[in-house]
């Protein structure tokens, strides 16, 4: 896009958001509109909040898991592995 383009481009982005936001604290019914959409911010919130605590938690069963498995190969890194002792395991 043009220097041109992109000036255009933000001021009617600009305009927009001054619009929706005048709309939105400059009016009775956007009071209204911010009074009904409130609750559903605090629980997008609350729901990421929960979310990244859950990533969280994975992230540290990922990295508790991936210690485990470098453990186990450290501690058998001195004796030979075979792959049919797997085999012989798994049956």
């Amino acid at each position: 896009m043009s220097e041109r383009e992109n000036v255009l481009l933000a001021t009617m982005l600009g305009a927009a958001a001054g619009c929706v936001f005048g709309c939105l604290y400059l009016t009775e019914r956007g009071r209204r509109v911010r009074e009904q959409i409130e609750p559903l911010f605090d629980i997008t919130i609350e729901e990421l909040q929960r979310t990244r605590k859950t990533l969280e938690k994975a992230r540290v069963a990922v990295d508790e898991g991936r210690r485990t498995v470098d453990d186990f190969w450290h501690s058998r890194s001195d004796a030979s592995w075979n792959p049919t002792d797997f085999q012989r395991a798994s049956s």
